[in-house]
């Protein structure tokens, strides 16, 4: 039996979707057990008393230049960003283009006691992320915090979601319902995502903290963005 394909209706345009990319450390048993030492002696020097949140500031490849781990790390997320841009923009990027990732800030963080940040963007960039170095006892899937909210998971926002408190809903725009999409801790994993794009951390409460690295970059070539011409499309 010939199987039943679903035809593109030429009647249908789709715009403006959002890219992001998730993937995990290959490296991570071995990587992230050295940055938890790093991190914890770097919370300690700068903070006699530990409190239930900490963050250092995102110059932390000025500070440990020659740092192998944070090194291993930064090769990978600077890969990872460079997947996920080639993507978004292959309707647009030529195949001789030299583009150049800019890791322009890298920071971490340590979380316990129901710690959470407030919705936010991040600017002057256009890439950004998270890297789980240890996941604690975060929520590991939707099922794992039915019917309570979830423990550490990091949320994003859709960016239609700030519109959606005084529109009108019913069935036409049900679609709209799905409007955030919840990262699920994993020691490892990291995900990237356009930095316009609105995210939070869920409050966090375990036996042992959560750790993350977050960051943002910015992506060169040699084609600059002002030859775009913004009439091709009319």
């Amino acid at each position: 039996m010939a199987k039943n394909k679903t035809r593109k209706n030429p009647n249908i345009i789709k715009l403006w979707p959002v890219t992001l990319l998730t993937r995990r450390f290959g490296h991570h048993q071995k990587v992230n057990p050295v940055l938890l030492d790093l991190f914890y002696a770097h919370r300690d020097k700068k903070q006699r008393s530990p409190k239930l949140f900490y963050a250092s500031r995102d110059d932390l490849l000025k500070q440990y230049p020659l740092h192998r781990e944070l090194g291993e790390l930064t090769d990978f997320i600077g890969e990872s960003i460079m997947e996920v841009a080639k993507d978004a923009n292959a309707h647009l990027w030529q195949a001789n283009d030299k583009v150049k990732i800019n890791i322009t800030g890298l920071w971490f963080q340590i979380t316990n006691g129901h710690a959470f940040q407030e919705t936010h963007v991040h600017g002057n960039c256009s890439w950004s992320g998270v890297y789980y170095v240890r996941a604690g006892d975060s929520s590991s899937s939707p099922e794992s915090h039915a019917g309570k909210q979830p423990n550490g998971v990091t949320r994003l926002y859709g960016p239609h979601m700030e519109y959606m408190a005084g529109g009108h809903g019913d069935y036409g725009n049900y679609y709209l319902q799905d409007s955030s999409w919840d990262s699920y801790p994993q020691d490892g994993k990291l995900v990237v995502f356009p930095s316009h794009i609105k995210h939070m951390p869920f409050p966090y409460n375990g036996d042992e903290d959560r750790v993350i690295v977050s960051f943002h970059a910015q992506v060169f070539a040699s084609k600059r963005v002002m030859e775009y011409n913004y009439s091709m499309n009319n």
